[in-house]
């Protein structure tokens, strides 16, 4: 995403809204006053596009990919990330913290793929901030009166509303889905304004998203590539917000609001059980993206074809990585992604010390090429391997015993396979893996001799999608099966609401049928897997724990399903065997802390003393 015109940066405390008034002051390194900014659209989107970078991107987090804190990975520094005892008191004042911004954070000005830097931003400042600035792009749109280079001056506003419009929702969603409901500000405030803004219950907060979303969609255009303004830009659009990037995040908002722990929360019908009529709600938005997509015949977007599936998350040589017409929704590249990755490179891989590794509970939700769950008893039997043999995307995640971690940088060949096993190089210790598994998604093997000179610290570039078409499929499923059932068209049972007639199950076998096998065929679905809606629902689970595997998706799903404090999901398993696999053994690693009031992060106490009546969560 190209910028216009970067006009000033601001760096906010506490709540974003209540910053100074002179927030809209001349810049000084850009000669401007406000006016000069809201009166010709090139400005103006340059103010917009400081709101894009109030988009938190986890990958630009300090170091690991702490973000990934459900029951996926054990981080060896988990005492104070929360990954095992819930701490969630620490992220506060934690330099790896995603959620507040915090003083290790840098901004990037017009960042390239080969600088360095960190986000300032965390979902709570930036997204406090973000509203703010979106609320004064919103109070002066009508001050735009100057196209950009002939460009229809009507369509240009409509550009400028719809994205502020969208991201103010944004910011919002991203903000409730940790902290829950709050207070949704749709105006600037002064600085010496009296709050009394109490909060709103989750569904209060998400019906506001929904009415700033459905705006935006009116707004907002299916190609920019395909407008006289994007026209102008053609080439450098990509990443800017359009229709289906606002349909997708109607759908996704109305399913969290839809979400056991949401209704529960909102006190809503039935209590912590699905609410169905915010599943209606976003099996018609995730309509509107499968109408546009290849599963119904669309044109706009598809799944990257199998071959070129890590594009969506890596790419080499300074290139951005690109998920072509899988992207919907995706962070701006803020500066080249490389310390993230330092968690999966182990001490023998040049790694600082902080390797993790995947927990083998969450492993065992990778299932077989057969398309069949996997069994743990497998491992009662050491004579079969357990790792042959199974889902493709198993080997695109996990690295396992005797696989190579990375290439030698010198000569190309492989270096010395992993060593995982008891007693083994890579197991145990600081910088390597407690788990019996090492763990790769953003990155592949051959990252050393591909770019030896290099090598890892300045030749890769990662993006974390942050919608994606596959996720799209599945929240579908999800949203159909909670809403309709499993084996039915929405539009059959609902016409009058629904005009998509994709099943549940069917978008769960799209996501499948990208994932070959090597005799070309794809991963099956077996009849079994979604006979009944229970069936199903299971199914959607273990194929959003695969399919977006590391992607930072699973902690919110564990807690949106109102499961993360059973025991089932609770498991802290390692997995021991020793060097030639004369055994293998499921063991407890650790007890895990996780109880009702983790639900929801607790909010700084700093914060809810900025007015009577904006409460603490329950428990903190």
């Amino acid at each position: 995403m190209k910028k216009y015109l970067l006009i000033f940066t601001c760096v906010v405390f506490a709540f974003a809204y209540t910053s100074c008034n002179e927030y809209l002051d001349k810049a000084p390194d850009a000669g401007l006053t406000s006016e000069d900014i809201f009166k010709s659209y090139d400005k103006f989107q340059g103010f917009i596009e400081e709101g894009y970078y109030c988009m938190q991107d986890p990958m630009t987090s300090f170091t690991s990919s702490i973000f990934n804190f459900g029951d996926d990975l054990l981080m060896p520094r988990s005492d104070f990330m929360g990954a095992v005892n819930s701490d969630y008191r620490s992220w506060e004042r934690s330099q790896e913290c995603i959620f507040y911004a915090n003083s290790n954070f840098k901004y990037v000005a017009n960042a390239k793929p080969t600088s360095d830097g960190n986000s300032i931003v965390g979902y709570w400042d930036g997204g406090w901030l973000g509203i703010r600035n979106m609320n004064i792009a919103l109070e002066n749109v009508n001050k735009l009166v100057i196209p950009y280079k002939g460009a229809p001056i009507q369509e240009q506003k409509d550009l400028i509303e719809g994205q502020a419009l969208f991201l103010r929702a944004y910011f919002n969603f991203h903000i409730i889905r940790v902290w829950g409901g709050m207070p949704y500000i749709t105006r600037v405030l002064k600085a010496d304004e009296q709050l009394n803004f109490p909060r709103l219950t989750y569904a209060q907060t998400s019906d506001s998203i929904e009415k700033d979303l459905l705006r935006a969609v009116d707004k907002l255009p299916i190609d920019w590539d395909q407008t006289a303004t994007g026209q102008i830009t053609i080439g450098t659009n990509s990443g800017r917000i359009t229709k289906g990037a606002a349909y997708a995040l109607l759908g996704k908002a109305m399913l969290y609001a839809g979400s056991p722990l949401m209704n529960g929360a909102s006190n809503g019908p039935g209590g912590y059980i699905y609410n169905k009529e915010y599943c209606k709600k976003a099996v018609k938005y995730f309509g509107e993206i499968l109408k546009l997509s290849a599963i119904t015949g669309g044109n706009v977007y598809d799944l990257l074809p199998w071959s070129n599936y890590s594009d969506n998350f890596y790419a080499f040589n300074g290139l951005i990585p690109s998920s072509g017409k899988e992207n919907i929704i995706s962070p701006p590249l803020l500066a080249r992604l490389r310390e993230t990755h330092i968690g999966d490179m182990y001490n023998s891989m040049g790694g600082w010390t902080l390797g993790c590794g995947p927990l083998e509970n969450y492993v065992e939700n990778f299932g077989m090429n057969n398309g069949e769950n996997f069994n743990p008893t497998i491992y009662d039997t050491p004579a079969i391997n357990p790792w042959q043999n199974r889902d493709p995307r198993f080997y695109k995640n996990i690295v396992t015993d005797g696989a190579t971690l990375m290439y030698n940088s010198a000569n190309a060949k492989p270096a010395t396979s992993a060593q995982f096993y008891i007693g083994g190089r890579d197991r145990n210790g600081n910088g390597n893996s407690d788990t019996g598994y090492g763990w790769q998604k953003f990155r592949d093997s051959t990252i050393y001799s591909s770019h030896p000179t290099n090598q890892w610290s300045s030749t890769i570039n990662r993006r974390l999608p942050n919608i994606r078409l596959a996720d799209v499929y599945l929240m579908y499923a999800e949203a159909v099966n909670e809403a309709y059932g499993c084996n039915v068209s929405p539009a059959d049972v609902d016409p009058n609401v629904q005009t998509c007639k994709i099943k549940a199950w069917e978008a769960v076998k799209a996501v499948r049928d990208r994932v070959l096998l090597p005799d070309g065929t794809s991963l099956p679905l077996p009849l079994h897997l979604y006979a009944t809606d229970a069936d199903l629902r299971e199914t959607i689970r273990r194929e959003r724990a695969v399919e977006l595997a590391f992607e930072g998706h699973r902690w919110y799903d564990l807690r949106r399903w109102y499961v993360a404090d059973k025991p089932e999901y609770m498991r802290v398993d390692v997995l021991d065997f020793d060097k030639n696999h004369t055994y293998f053994k499921i063991r407890s690693y650790a007890k895990k802390n996780f109880d009702k009031k983790h639900y929801w992060m607790p909010i700084k106490d700093s914060q809810t003393q900025i007015y009577k009546g904006f409460g603490q969560n329950p428990g903190w």
